[in-house]
């Protein structure tokens, strides 16, 4: 029951920072430029690529590596979920927040 728990909870935190993370880069109201693929390429790797591997070692049951990708995430969430008060982008605060509700169920509930 705790691991369906945590992997569903890390699977909404992936689908919400790779969702949120689309809006953000394509169908943003707040730019006014058109979109670099620099900045495509950049939040693909710090937000879209750790939080896929850290499901997937979530899923896999490797602890240490599923919250470091889950740190990885952390301040680019921290700095797009607190930068425009108030926007969807402040749904980006969840994905930390997921991630460690989700690593606590599934790792350390069993240690009590």
């Amino acid at each position: 029951m705790k691991n369906t728990i945590s992997n569903y909870l890390n699977l909404v935190a992936t689908v919400n920072t790779i969702i949120l993370t689309i809006i953000f880069l394509f169908f943003n109201p707040y730019k006014q430029e058109d979109i670099n693929l620099g900045h495509v390429i950049s939040l693909t790797c710090l937000l879209i690529l750790p939080s896929i591997v850290s499901l997937l070692f979530s899923l896999m049951n490797k602890k240490l590596l599923a919250i470091i990708a889950a740190i990885i995430t952390l301040p680019l969430c921290l700095y797009f979920g607190v930068a425009k008060f108030p926007s969807v982008f402040n749904l980006y605060l969840l994905t930390p927040i997921l991630y460690l509700l989700g690593t606590k169920f599934k790792f350390f509930s069993e240690k009590i």
